[in-house]
């Protein structure tokens, strides 16, 4: 049996070479394009310059809504920041000490991202709610024009990003990031407009909470999700159950246990188990059932497989191995 699983590992680290360089060439996109890595800096750069501009605007003007818009386009710049360099981090060869390689790096990055967005939200919502027990006079001409400056870039950036949106999944997630904040922009500024012309100085704190509560919401999805690949949950394009009928199903196959599945990064699903066989197969034939399984799983975007054959092994396991590790 030994000598089986031996055989059996040095064919997936094979295996695993090559979908490794696989998946690197295929989401490469992002860096291989030299204009596109150009735009995204500008882009950057440009939301930096409106999170600057409209902190210090939001302070003089003491407008909650402008700094929770800022706030907002920091976030999304962060976003696009994080994606570009713990991309090319990502794409680094493993080692002896980091056998997996540094895929992980973008969950790690967008873990920490987001936890310090959702304690920046719910800041300014406190304050938010102190402002509606005492609402103070906004300087409504400071937002408009502070606003204005950030919405001009916003249209920027899009048009930055627009040739590329449609061919590559990372600048489309940043023009669609600059979309919203674009359209957040225009709620500023018309807050801003609608105060200067009446006393309705509870619009701000309104919109504070309004934008706040949308960058929690995505801050706490992005959280959630990266917390789950950390933890090693199984992802949700994967139902163990699911997949273990399935693979039964294969006329070899006696049983499926011992299951783990879990994502090293968004796009990277691995999948690792025990396979009763039916019959006491020689190595060289099993190689054929493997493929198989291998082909079952491509339809559960499971790409990287780990299989341990094995003949009356386990006649008691189960499908999830309490006691194993």
């Amino acid at each position: 049996m030994n000598g089986t699983n031996g055989t059996q590992r040095e064919n997936e680290s094979a295996h695993h070479h090559h979908d490794h360089h696989g998946h690197s060439h295929n989401h490469g996109t992002l860096v291989d394009s030299e204009i596109s890595g150009i735009r995204l800096l500008y882009v950057v750069l440009l939301n930096f310059g409106i999170t600057v501009a409209e902190l210090i605007g939001g302070l003089i003007a003491g407008s909650l809504s402008l700094i929770s818009d800022s706030l907002h386009n920091f976030s999304d710049a962060m976003s696009i920041v994080v994606t570009y360099l713990a991309h090319k981090i990502s794409l680094r060869e493993p080692s002896e000490k980091k056998t997996f390689g540094y895929k992980r790096s973008t969950i790690l990055a967008a873990f920490l991202n987001s936890l310090t967005l959702l304690v920046i939200g719910g800041f300014l919502i406190k304050e938010a709610i102190e402002r509606f027990a005492n609402p103070l006079r906004v300087g409504s001409i400071t937002v408009i024009w502070v606003g204005s400056i950030g919405l001009v870039a916003n249209l920027l950036s899009m048009y930055l990003l627009r040739k590329w949106s449609g061919k590559d999944m990372n600048i489309r997630s940043a023009y669609l990031h600059m979309f919203t904040d674009a359209l957040s922009s225009v709620v500023v500024i018309l807050g801003a407009v609608i105060m200067s012309f009446s006393n309705l100085n509870w619009i701000d704190p309104l919109l504070t909470v309004l934008i706040a509560a949308y960058v929690i919401k995505e801050s706490f999805e992005i959280l959630t999700k990266s917390i789950n690949i950390l933890m090693q949950s199984a992802p949700e394009v994967a139902d163990v159950n699911t997949i273990v009928e399935q693979l039964k199903k294969i006329d070899e196959v006696q049983d499926v246990h011992h299951v783990h599945i879990w994502s090293l990064d968004e796009n990277t699903v691995f999948f690792e188990a025990h396979i009763n066989l039916k019959e006491d197969l020689p190595v060289s034939e099993t190689m054929n059932i493997e493929s198989k399984v291998k082909d079952q799983l491509k339809s559960f975007s499971i790409s990287h497989v780990t299989i341990q054959f094995e003949y009356n092994g386990c006649p008691e396991c189960g499908v999830i191995e309490e006691s194993d590790v």
